[in-house]
């Protein structure tokens, strides 16, 4: 370690040791967890249908479980450490697949209970997929169920006419004992939900549609829309539900109408309000409950991955008696929340922690060892390692970037590939991104070797295309080349030569100091190379994430985390309609291909179609690729169980502490230019604010 570098280390280590002891003795009367990390920013939710965030998912994996859970698998790689992850028997014991590919018969464990005790059966999974689904949640993974028959069309909330549907009543339960139809007031809660009756569509009636002028806005045009959709007036034949819940679709039935708004210039006498009429998702055989024990799931086309998909988040069951009882979000506050996983809740505090509690109902307990975590809301860097030093914090997942090279060599630094790109995503729908030789010419302007060799300085790998290596039996297409000259005439060609003309782009990204750090880089190689001026904006997580998914961002950083080990995962973000897509860009060659690839059930001919969807995205550059992350953490010598994995997964029921002396527990009083115990290896100190299936 050079001098200069040794004497900016002592003096970094000063000016921060403040910091990490006010943070300490913040909330000194909390006696500390038996565990503790650093989970970056607060969770905007606890609510598995809500999240979106590596903030969120590091919990929500803690404190639910799937039909099936991601687990160690074989030995680790000799050559790069990394621990292979397989889905594997969790909520459901055994699972069995039929030849095609296309069913999956899931056979819960009889065990299996909420942590209040409240036995968990296949009923629990077909009302939580069905409220993750509905329109009025809002789910952002919806998407990964639309292989089960009529899951999308149920989510998209577009019927037509000769469609089985469910209709629901305007009568959904208060608190206090009534219904909406006894107070004519609204209940904003999605569940409970009114009155179902299913029947098959035979008439749409529409009153004339809002006529606009140029004058009016988007949304505007959008929000009249939404008021004309809702005079619209419904004609079904109702059919008849047996006691059991089985429709007779083609049996006896009573012809009705039913209507959104009761104000509607089309409805008649007898015409009920309604919530809305919806594809029949649950009455049409996608999932099946035979017993309480056994769920089948049945497939439009045969998904390699799906098992995968099970033991992520999105799918996990939440227990329906909470959630109609308090509603959302009220329903993950600590008092009311109800989980199934290896951890409970047991408190929650804003910008300070959420601790999780062994639970001792979860069907695995016995090999749960630490009873107490601390999920801790640390986003600064500096803060956390030197909690970490002073024996605060067990596992840094974001070490200052800074330091990166002298932490690097230690042995409590963890570093290895993992399957995620960082990326700047942008708004096609606002001038000059709108057009796809400006948003190339600004890819190929930007010096991705300066970015990972002089900021994040952890090993991570330039990306000129989308999907990281590593995923066996796919090679991604050629991506873009760096190439300046190119740049300024593709900015010539849009009409801006020498960056002239050209408006003002913003660069939007959550708190962090590794972000800033590369958002300032690329600004002035832009600046340099092209003339262009980028303006940065910096937003807590929160905020973050809304002003991304309303559109409201000129250029907004992001990264991604593969959900399962498979190209669609990267690829299926960039769905015209996918709620993950948060770019206004559309494809509709690029749609189409991967739906093929969705069919396909030739393993070679479907990495073809991919790849080649792969090429239509990096000709029309929607996002800017920026890096391949590597994946690190420092984990104290006393945690054991901790190990690098491809999709950054670290089971908490797998960690244990070993016993040591007190001395050690509190904290060795090494400084952090403390050169002993040094380890050669890769990492990367930007995994703040991460999203699994989002962005990092």
């Amino acid at each position: 370690m050079s001098p200069e570098l040794r004497r900016a280390f002592v003096i970094l280590t000063a000016l921060v040791m403040g910091v990490a002891v006010l943070w300490a003795t913040r909330f000194d009367s909390m006696p500390p967890a038996e565990f503790s990390l650093q989970n970056g920013t607060d969770p905007k939710t606890l609510d598995p249908h809500r999240a979106t965030g590596q903030p969120e998912s590091r919990i929500l994996f803690g404190i639910f479980s799937g039909l099936l859970q991601m687990l160690p698998d074989g030995e680790p790689d000799p050559e790069n450490g990394l621990q292979p992850m397989t889905p594997q028997p969790a909520v459901a014991k055994s699972y069995d697949v039929s030849d095609d590919k296309r069913t999956y018969t899931f056979h819960l464990r009889e065990d299996a209970v909420w942590s209040d005790g409240t036995p968990i059966t296949s009923a629990d999974f077909v009302w939580s997929w069905t409220r993750m689904l509905h329109p009025a949640t809002a789910c952002e993974y919806n998407f990964q169920l639309f292989s089960v028959p009529y899951a999308e069309a149920f989510s998209s909330g577009v019927v037509e006419v000769g469609d089985r549907c469910e209709v629901e009543l305007f009568d959904r339960p208060n608190s206090d004992g009534t219904t909406e139809a006894d107070t004519g007031e609204a209940n904003i809660q999605s569940f409970p939900r009114g009155t179902m009756l299913y029947g098959t569509l035979r008439e749409i009636r529409k009153p004339p549609e809002p006529k606009f002028t140029e004058d009016d806005s988007e949304d505007d045009r959008s929000k009249a829309l939404g008021q004309w959709q809702e005079k619209w007036v419904y004609r079904l034949d109702v059919a008849e539900v047996s006691p059991n819940g089985e429709v007779d679709w083609d049996g006896p039935a009573e012809s009705r109408t039913f209507v959104v708004e009761p104000k509607s210039p089309l409805v008649e006498t007898d015409t009920a309000r309604v919530h809305n009429v919806l594809i029949a998702f649950t009455k049409l055989g996608g999932v099946e409950t035979p017993d309480e024990h056994t769920l089948v799931v049945n497939l439009k086309d045969p998904l390699p991955y799906f098992p995968s998909l099970t033991a992520y988040y999105p799918l996990f069951p939440v227990p329906r008696h909470v959630i109609e009882k308090h509603g959302a979000p009220m329903w993950t506050k600590p008092e009311n929340i109800v989980s199934n996983g290896a951890y409970t809740v047991e408190l929650r505090r804003l910008r300070d922690r959420v601790r999780l509690r062994k639970n001792p109902r979860w069907f695995d307990a016995d090999i749960t060892s630490i009873e107490t975590i601390d999920c801790l809301s640390t986003e600064g860097q500096n803060t956390a390692l030197n909690m970490y030093e002073t024996g605060q914090i067990d596992w840094v997942t974001d070490p200052p970037t800074a330091l990166m090279e002298v932490l690097r060599e230690r042995d409590d630094f963890y570093a290895a590939p993992k399957l995620s790109v960082y990326f700047y995503r942008i708004n096609t729908t606002r001038k000059p991104m709108d057009d796809p030789r400006v948003r190339r010419a600004i890819s190929m302007a930007i010096d991705r070797k300066q970015i990972v060799e002089q900021v994040t300085k952890s090993g991570q790998v330039p990306a000129f295309s989308l999907v990281p290596p590593g995923i066996a039996g796919y090679e991604s297409p050629p991506g873009f080349d760096a190439n300046i000259a190119e740049a300024k005439r593709l900015l010539v060609e849009a009409g801006y030569p020498g960056g002239r003309g050209m408006p003002k782009v913003t660069v939007l990204y959550n708190t962090s100091e590794g972000h800033r750090a590369i958002a300032e880089v690329i600004q002035q190689q832009l600046q340099n190379n092209l003339n262009v001026k980028f303006e940065l904006e910096n937003m807590e997580w929160g905020s973050f994430l809304d002003k991304t998914n309303q559109l409201d961002y000129d250029v907004a950083r992001a990264g991604w985390i593969a959900d399962y080990a498979d190209p669609n995962t990267f690829l299926d973000l960039w769905l015209s309609d996918g709620p993950q897509n948060s770019t206004g860009w559309s494809s509709p060659k690029f749609d189409g291909l991967l739906k093929s690839a969705a069919a396909e059930s030739d393993a070679r001919k479907r990495m073809k179609l991919l790849a080649e969807a792969e090429a239509i995205w990096i000709e029309e550059m929607p996002v800017i690729p920026l890096y391949f992350y590597v994946g690190i953490a420092m984990v104290k010598p006393r945690v054991k169980g901790f190990f690098p994995s491809p999709q950054d997964l670290h089971p908490l029921h797998l960690l244990s502490i070993e016993e040591e002396s007190l001395a050690d527990a509190s904290g060795d009083g090494k400084s952090l230019a403390d050169e002993s115990g040094h380890r050669e290896s890769d990492g990367d100190a930007l995994d703040v604010g991460s999203e699994f299936g989002v962005v990092e």
